[in-house]
C-alpha cells in the first residue's frame, strides 16, 4: 500500500473531518472503525491478520499474570506469522522500495504487538484497557510505514487531545512535505532528471555513472522513506496525536553508530531496548549486540540472503566504530579546531558513502554482481 495514491489522500482527508467531526467519548471508536474500514476495503487478508494479532496481545494484557513462557509463546506466535507472511510475499516483490514493507505494515503492526507484550511483562505498561490496545494497534497513521510508536506516549495524546487548529495546519504542513519529498525531489529530481544525466555520463565514463547511480540510490532511498514518514506523521499530527521523528537528518552523521541513532529511529530505539541492552546486559558484548540487533533489522525487511548480508555488513561497520572508540579513549590528542572541522567533515563522508554502498547489496539484481557493483563496474 502506498501513500501516493488519490484513494489514500481521500482516505486521510476523510479521516480527519469524521474524527473531529465526532463527540469527544466516540473518537476512539470512530477512529478504530475508519482503520478496520479500510483494512477490510484494501486488503481482508491482512484485516484478518491484524485481528489475529490484536486478539494474541489482548490475551497477553488481559490474564493475570503473564509468564515468561506465556510471553515466549505469544512472541513465538506474533513472529512466525511475519515470517511466514513474509516468506510467501518475497516472490511478489520486485525492486527495493517495494520491499520495504508487507501489505498494511504487518512489520510495524507486529513490532508494537511485541512492545506491549514486553512491557506487560516487565510490569511497566501500567493499567490498559481492551478499547485502550485497540485503539492503539489500529491506528491508520502508522499502519503503512510506521513510526513504531509507544503505547503510553498514544495514550497519553488520547487523554489530552483537543481540537487545535494550529496543530492541524502544521499536521497538513508536514504532509505537503512529505509528498514534495516523494514526488518532486524523489521521483522527478533525483529518479528522473538525475537518471538522465547518469545515463549520458555514461556513455564516455562507466565508472563515473556507477558512482552517480550508488548516490541516486542512496538519496531516493532516503526522500521515499523520509516523505513517507512525514506523511504519517503529518497525518497523526492532524488528529492530534504525536508520533515519534523518524528521521534526524541521517546522512550528516560522523560515524555508523549515530547514523543509527537518526535513521528508521523508531526502529533503532526499539531493537536497542529489546534486543541490544538485553544481550549486552547479559554476554557484556557490544559486538554481539550489535551483529544480533543488525542481522534482526535486516530480517525485519525481508526475510532473505540479501538482507542478512546488509544488516551484516552494517553490523561489521557498528563493530569497527566501537574498537576505535576503545582505541582512541586510551590516546589524548591535541586538535586545533580547524583541523577537528575537517576531521569531521571527513567522517561525515565516511559514514554517509558506507551507507550508501551498503545500498548496493539490496538493490543489485543478483548477488553475484555485488563485488563490480561496490569496485563500480556495473549499475542496475
Amino acid at each position: 500500500m502506498s501513500f501516493l495514491t488519490v484513494n489514500w489522500i481521500i482516505w486521510i482527508c476523510f479521516t480527519i473531518g469524521v474524527y473531529w467531526s465526532a463527540p469527544r467519548a466516540a473518537r476512539p471508536w470512530v477512529l478504530m472503525g475508519l482503520s478496520i474500514s479500510f483494512m477490510l476495503v484494501n486488503d481482508p487478508l491482512s484485516a484478518g491478520l491484524l485481528v489475529g494479532a490484536w486478539v494474541v496481545t489482548a490475551i497477553g494484557i488481559t490474564i493475570p499474570r503473564l509468564t515468561s513462557v506465556s510471553l515466549g509463546l505469544a512472541i513465538g506466535i506474533l513472529v512466525l506469522a511475519l515470517a511466514g507472511f513474509k516468506i510467501s510475499s518475497i516472490a511478489a516483490t520486485d525492486t527495493f522500495m517495494q520491499d520495504v514493507g508487507i501489505p498494511l505494515g504487518l512489520s510495524y503492526y507486529t513490532f508494537r504487538c511485541l512492545h506491549v507484550l514486553i512491557e506487560r511483562y516487565k510490569g511497566t505498561l501500567g493499567e490498559v484497557s481492551l478499547r485502550d490496545l485497540s485503539s492503539y494497534l489500529f491506528f491508520i497513521p502508522t499502519f503503512v510505514i510506521g513510526p513504531i510508536h509507544r503505547i503510553n506516549t498514544f495514550l497519553r495524546d488520547q487523554k489530552r487531545q483537543h481540537f487545535n487548529l494550529k496543530i492541524c495546519l502544521e499536521g497538513g504542513e508536514r504532509i505537503v512535505l512529505g509528498y514534495f519529498k516523494i514526488v518532486v525531489l524523489s521521483n522527478f529530481l533525483i529518479e528522473f532528471m538525475f537518471g538522465q544525466v547518469i545515463e549520458n555520463i555514461s556513455v564516455g565514463n562507466p565508472g563515473l555513472a556507477a558512482y552517480l547511480t550508488i548516490v541516486q540510490d542512496g538519496l531516493n532511498i532516503y526522500l521515499q522513506f523520509s516523505g513517507h514518514s512525514d506523511v504519517a506523521i503529518g497525518f497523526a499530527a492532524a488528529i492530534g496525536f504525536r508520533v515519534i521523528e523518524n528521521f534526524d537528518r541521517p546522512y550528516l552523521q560522523p560515524n555508523i553508530s549515530a547514523f543509527w541513532r537518526s535513521w528508521h529511529i523508531s526502529l533503532s530505539q526499539w531493537c536497542r531496548e529489546y534486543v541490544y541492552g538485553p544481550i549486552v546486559a547479559r554476554t557484556r558484548s557490544p559486538a554481539l549486540g550489535a551483529l544480533t540487533t543488525m542481522l534482526i533489522i535486516g530480517l525485519w525487511h525481508e526475510i532473505s540472503l540479501r538482507y542478512l548480508l546488509w544488516g551484516a555488513f552494517h553490523a561489521l561497520g557498528i563493530i569497527i566504530w566501537q574498537k576505535y572508540q576503545g582505541f582512541s579513549a586510551n590516546y589524548s590528542t591535541q586538535n586545533t579546531v580547524i583541523s577537528g572541522q575537517l576531521a569531521h567533515i571527513l567522517s561525515v563522508i565516511i559514514t554517509v558513502h558506507f551507507v550508501w554502498f551498503s545500498f548496493i547489496i539490496l538493490t543489485t539484481p543478483e548477488l553475484s554482481q555485488i563485488p563490480e557493483r561496490f569496485l563500480l563496474g556495473g549499475s542496475n
